[in-house]
């Protein structure tokens, strides 16, 4: 077994060093790169930009102007997708956005008085889940969601189908945007989701693969109010 002296001093010689250097190397520039500095460009077409890179992973993107319209879009998606029955956080603003007692399928709420076995369940069975995300990255297409006790985590990552809604003010530019706005929470939730298109894998022999790890489909509808 190496030391950590000879594990250190291989990496050295990897990087064409002759030794190990005994304090860092010097760095032009401190901070974020400069690409992330210059995220007020993104600004003012950060919704074209979100659909155009949610759109390159195989994702789906609705853009509508008013809560009954998104209510409108998600009944044609779920008729598209012939489901009878859906599962979607019990999230105030989805509530009030889509009312999903109204989209014509049975319906069952993520809720911490219901026992997380029967919920995992159900979204086993299900083929879609529902949720209100808490920003969208315009700069990756990624969707960012903070799990709390009527938020769970399975919703998202185990019914074929994930949708999403969020309000057009949500949409961010970069990543960086979104990692100021976590540092600035009071509280921290139990778990921070990153979610950029639908789950995918080569990790066999180097075929890509999709919904391997999660749903194979994620769509997304933005409220632009």
């Amino acid at each position: 077994m190496i030391t950590q002296q000879e594990f250190i001093t291989n990496i050295a010689l990897a990087l064409g060093r002759k030794k190990p250097l005994t304090k860092g190397p010097p760095h032009k520039d401190l901070g974020p790169p400069a690409f992330w500095l210059e995220q007020n460009k993104y600004l003012d077409k950060k919704i074209e930009l979100f659909k155009n890179n949610l759109e390159a992973l195989t994702g789906r993107f609705a853009l509508v102007k008013t809560p009954q319209d998104a209510r409108e879009q998600l009944k044609n998606w779920l008729k598209e997708l012939e489901a009878q029955e859906i599962i979607c956080w019990d999230h105030p603003e989805l509530k009030k956005t889509v009312q999903p007692e109204e989209l014509g399928v049975t319906v069952h709420f993520w809720n911490k008085d219901i026992p997380r076995e029967e919920l995992i369940k159900i979204c086993n069975q299900v083929k879609v889940g529902l949720t209100w995300a808490d920003y969208g990255v315009a700069y990756t297409g990624t969707l960012v969601l903070f799990s709390q006790p009527h938020q769970g985590r399975a919703v998202s990552l185990l019914p074929d189908t994930h949708i999403a809604v969020l309000n057009s003010s949500q949409i961010v530019p970069t990543m960086s945007s979104v990692l100021q706005k976590i540092k600035s929470l009071a509280q921290m939730p139990s778990c921070i989701n990153f979610i950029t298109g639908p789950s995918r894998s080569a990790d066999i022999e180097m075929d890509l693969s999709i919904g391997v790890h999660g749903p194979y489909k994620v769509w997304v509808i933005v409220v632009d109010r």
